[in-house]
């Protein structure tokens, strides 16, 4: 082989080389873009989930409240509509707006369990009106009465801890 000959397979190698560079750097920086995509995706679900989570709680703890405030002889019916009033407020405004950020973060399993632990808080509310309408006095609550809003309170908690769980998994995905 000539040296000319050698010169131009030797240009033809640097050329083939350079090019096989570049894809490879290429597939690298495209693995690092979908790996980064991946991971602000992960962390938009971790903040809808935790924002849903920490509504359902104040709503919760709210509701757990009103159950303790109901069950004490000459309680405040007054402050306890007061409060209700602003915790169903919670569950139609800031609960609402959160569940709605799970509804477009996905997946739709989270989003179902959502739904499901706002209802249950929805009916737990609904279930405490139903307790105080038309009371006047501060006799506290019987003792069937506050079974019923208790067990309202616990299906909120089961479908709050179910959604976590899920959440988890979801984020660790």
């Amino acid at each position: 082989m000539d040296a000319g000959t050698a010169a131009v397979l030797g240009a033809g190698v640097g050329v083939v080389g350079t090019a096989l560079a570049a894809v490879i750097a290429g597939m690298a920086g495209q693995r690092q873009v979908r790996a980064e995509h991946r991971h602000w995706r992960r962390q938009l679900r971790r903040d809808a989930y935790a924002a849903f989570t920490v509504r359902a709680d104040e709503v919760h703890e709210a509701l757990r409240g009103v159950e303790a405030e109901l069950g004490r002889p000459g309680h405040d019916l007054d402050g306890v509509r007061a409060t209700l009033d602003a915790t169903r407020r919670l569950v139609r405004g800031g609960l609402a707006d959160a569940q709605t950020g799970v509804e477009l973060e996905g997946p739709e399993k989270l989003a179902r369990m959502a739904g499901e632990c706002v209802k249950s808080l929805s009916a737990c509310v609904a279930a405490v009106e139903a307790r105080i309408v038309g009371r006047q006095g501060g006799d506290a609550l019987e003792a069937n009465d506050s079974y019923r809003i208790r067990r309202f309170l616990n299906h909120a908690t089961e479908k709050r801890e179910q959604f976590v769980r899920h959440a988890r998994e979801a984020i660790d995905v």
